[in-house]
């Protein structure tokens, strides 16, 4: 039981970060090398193919083992660039902590814009969207096959999963 939770935790928060991405198109400002504008623009399906759920919403042994790598691709592409934002926090001298408070933010507007293009701007997204490329799944399946997951005719995959997902499942 407690590792169904926890996998369907981490499906969660997977889905809502999936479902945030854009590709990001971005301005430059040339005389300081700041962002002056992000414009985001839906590119998530090119290059991948198109999904069509199952009609019986069974999720099959082959989308097990697409979803479970890019699962892990996509953790660890997380990892990578939130220990890229806090080294960027510990080079300027700001704890996390300083990210949660509000006169803060305010104050240190391009810190923060900063700190979010390490850890969420187009290098992340365009990484992101190759670990899809690379293991031949789109967006959509791979929220498809983890809103599904906890379906009665999805039990004994989703079991797999969560086992095979166990490594990067911290309880």
């Amino acid at each position: 039981m407690k590792i169904r939770y926890y996998s369907i935790l981490f499906v969660i928060l997977l889905v809502f970060s999936c479902s945030q991405q854009a590709e990001v198109d971005l301005n430059l400002n040339d005389t300081n090398g700041t962002i002056d504008t992000i414009t985001a623009v839906d590119t998530t399906t090119i290059n991948i193919p198109e999904f069509t759920p199952p009609e019986d919403g069974k999720i099959t042994e082959e989308m097990a083992d697409k979803y479970i790598l890019c699962a892990k691709g996509i953790h660890n592409l997380i990892k990578e660039k939130a220990q890229e934002g806090k080294n960027y926090l510990d080079s300027v001298g700001i704890t996390i902590d300083n990210l949660s408070d509000s006169s803060f933010i305010a104050n240190n507007k391009e810190v923060i814009e900063q700190y979010n293009l390490i850890t969420s701007g187009v290098n992340f997204l365009e990484q992101e969207k190759s670990i899809y490329i690379e293991t031949n799944m789109s967006e959509d399946e791979f929220i498809w096959i983890a809103s599904h997951l906890s379906d009665t005719e999805n039990e004994a995959i989703q079991q797999r999963i969560a086992e095979e997902l166990s490594e990067i499942i911290v309880p």
